[in-house]
């Protein structure tokens, strides 16, 4: 299991669990149900190109709001489960609250890359790098 600098809900609670006041939030409700493609400016810092961007604006459809405000339905918590998780410093250099626990508790093997939220277009050979260490480390 990898996780790619991603917030892990736990059981009872959503996706955005502890973010109040959060802006996703009211851009679902203001998009009805969806949340919108981000602008071309909330790309800044993230290691992108103007092609990448371009590419995101150009392609990027509406993510179901639901997947991210309805509560997780989970037996037991995802930190039993070994996994990696991957933190990218561009995007923030902390990772969410929630993934604290099983890092530091050393069930779940950190991994920090030097890019932002979307290293798969950013720095594409560096998420397969990490993710194959994984692999053959489980």
């Amino acid at each position: 299991m990898a996780y790619i600098d991603v917030t892990v809900p736990f059981d009872g609670e959503d996706f955005l669990s502890g973010r109040p006041g959060d802006p996703v939030r009211a851009a679902i409700e203001e998009h009805g149900g969806l949340w919108p493609v981000p602008a071309a400016e909330e790309f800044a810092g993230q290691g992108l190109t103007d092609a990448h961007i371009a590419r995101f604006l150009a392609k990027g459809t509406p993510h179901l709001g639901a997947t991210l405000t309805a509560p997780a339905e989970l037996k037991g918590s995802p930190g039993d489960v070994p996994a990696t998780y991957v933190k990218c410093l561009l995007d923030r250099d902390v990772p969410p609250s929630a993934v604290a626990g099983p890092v530091e508790g050393g069930r779940w093997g950190p991994a920090e890359l030097d890019t932002g939220h979307r290293p798969m277009f950013s720095q594409p050979r560096e998420p397969a790098r990490v993710l194959s260490e994984s692999a053959a480390a489980d």
